[in-house]
């Protein structure tokens, strides 16, 4: 069994890692909804969905560049 010695096994591992959907999909979906929101205000269809959908998609890659990044720098210490 693979285990990490700083979090100390695979248990915390999931669900260290498993957040990374989560966050995903969250980020995604706020950013859809509030772009929906703002184009039915603006009447600006589809634009500003289209812009939510991709600025919620570039901070879930944000946020999982920043744990894999931590990750890395842990494993180097």
């Amino acid at each position: 069994m693979i285990r990490n010695e700083k979090r100390g096994g695979l248990k915390e591992d999931f669900s260290h890692y498993g957040t990374l959907g989560i966050e995903m999909l969250a980020t995604i979906l706020i950013g859809t909804l509030a772009g929906n929101w703002l184009d039915g205000r603006f009447h600006t269809e589809p634009w500003l969905l289209i812009l939510g959908f991709l600025l919620g998609a570039g901070a879930g890659f944000r946020g999982i560049f920043r744990l894999l990044k931590s990750d890395e720098r842990d494993k180097g210490k």
